[in-house]
């Protein structure tokens, strides 16, 4: 008997999930040790943009632990500077909206009245959230929108990783094959000399059908999941409140009025970057009032409303230290001087493919490129101008190249474990990379056989 127990506390520990802090650790390990193996070298640039053919070797710069350290808070702060504070102060403001349960209450309603016809809401979600994606303003900042994801996952009785896929899979989908994104579309198409907003057709059927394909794999794993309830309660059993179970009734006036505010300033949000030219620092700056506003229609005094606050952007922490972590890998890549290395060599297979596969190649490029260099628009100042040339020689218009990077730099967004968005929101959410592979390979293995037919059509037609 007396053996018996530590097998059991060791199998226990065996079982234990790996954690993102596990995660973002190991990968800085593996980045850092990569740096001493791969040559050291760059391409010349002009305002900031690759010149093709310029790639030359340097003498190998090796990064001491030190030099790493003292070069972190400065990454960082050039990275997420100006996005910490925009999370801390939507962490504030979801902090008070939460504590007044009214968006619980409202979806508890909405999920009531729908009754068999529930799942719309996925699709409707979904394809909102892919329409933001298109614009390019929900990718860094989806993050923010978690916290309501978690609250869908409850009444829909889903668990964790369901949360997730609901709020990033619709804006990423989107992003990836976006006919009208600037950080990626436009900015290649003028690196490429093609004319902005050009091919905008076959990229809209592409995320039209993505979105589609996304939305039917999620209505199916939410029946999956109701099908389980151990997987909810091992999601969200902990947070249950004791005894109290919410039932469907009318709002109350103040909580229409918090809804409304709430819900207007996170689309506010969402589209305010795009058609107003604000940052994510003003918008984030516009939530404080709309936190405090929520918090006197709820009829809180100040010391109870600042403290919810104050317990809502305390919640973000994790989040924030989890960014610092991540800025590391940056400064491993940027200043030993391998990021380029690392473009440069996985180009040169694409001079052996044939015309037909010379398509799915760059867009298995890019996707390998988009794991060290997470960035959509510094991806496109550095893989098109390598790109453009290249598709020239294989036979392959301007236009596939930039479309078989777009697939590049947002398929592996959701898949690779240097994505920081992707490890930030799964931090958030409390979901294991193992839980979220669940969930994400099976429907972005649809997409891969989806975007590689697309670039044969496309090749086909002379997209």
């Amino acid at each position: 008997m007396k053996t018996a127990a530590p097998t059991t506390k060791t199998s226990a520990k065996e079982k234990k999930p790996l954690s993102m802090w596990m995660v973002i650790m190991a990968v800085i390990i593996v980045v850092y040790i990569l740096s001493f193996i791969i040559p050291s070298g760059s391409f010349a640039r002009e305002d900031g943009i690759a010149i093709p053919g310029s790639y030359a070797t340097m003498d190998k710069v090796y990064l001491m632990p030190w030099d790493v350290i003292l070069a972190i808070g400065q990454q960082t702060y050039s990275s997420f500077g100006g996005l910490f504070i925009t999370i801390m102060i939507m962490g504030g403001m979801m902090g008070v909206v939460n504590s007044t349960r009214v968006i619980d209450r409202c979806l508890t309603n909405l999920v009531d009245r729908m009754r068999d016809k529930a799942f719309l809401i996925i699709p409707a979600f979904i394809f909102a959230m892919g329409f933001f994606g298109c614009l390019g303003s929900m990718i860094s900042t989806a993050i923010l929108f978690i916290p309501l994801g978690l609250s869908l996952a409850k009444q829909m009785r889903a668990n964790r990783a369901f949360a997730v896929g609901l709020i990033i899979l619709g804006s990423y989908t989107g992003f990836m094959s976006s006919p009208v994104n600037t950080l990626t579309t436009i900015l290649g198409q003028e690196i490429a000399g093609l004319v902005p907003y050009s091919g905008a057709g076959l990229r809209t059927v592409v995320t039209i059908i993505n979105l589609a394909i996304v939305s039917v794999y999620l209505i199916w794993y939410a029946k999956r999941q109701q099908k389980n309830p151990a997987a909810y309660e091992e999601s969200f059993g902990s947070e249950e409140d004791s005894g109290e179970v919410l039932k469907a009734e009318p709002l109350k006036a103040n909580e229409v009025a918090i809804l409304c505010l709430f819900f207007g300033s996170f689309i506010f949000f969402a589209i305010g970057g795009p058609a107003f030219g604000f940052n994510t620092l003003t918008l984030g700056s516009i939530m404080l009032p709309v936190g405090l506003v929520c918090g006197l229609l709820a009829r809180y005094d100040l010391d109870t409303l600042m403290g919810h606050f104050v317990k809502g952007a305390q919640g973000m922490m994790s989040v924030i230290v989890f960014m610092i972590l991540a800025s590391v890998m940056n400064v491993i890549l940027n200043n030993s001087m391998i990021l380029d290395s690392v473009v440069y060599y996985l180009s040169i297979p694409l001079d052996y493919l044939s015309n037909a596969m010379a398509g799915v190649g760059m867009f298995i490029v890019n996707a390998i490129v988009n794991i060290f260099i997470n960035s959509g628009s510094g991806q496109t100042s550095v893989m098109m101008p390598i790109m453009a040339p290249l598709a020239d020689v294989l036979g392959v218009s301007r236009q596939m190249a930039l479309l078989c990077l777009q697939y590049g730099d947002g398929f592996t967004n959701l898949l690779a474990p240097t994505s920081v968005n992707l490890l930030a929101c799964l931090a958030l959410a409390k979901v294991s990379m193992k839980e979220w592979y669940k969930i994400i390979v099976p429907v972005y293995s649809i997409l891969f056989v989806v975007l590689c037919i697309s670039i044969f059509v496309g090749t086909a037609i002379g997209y």
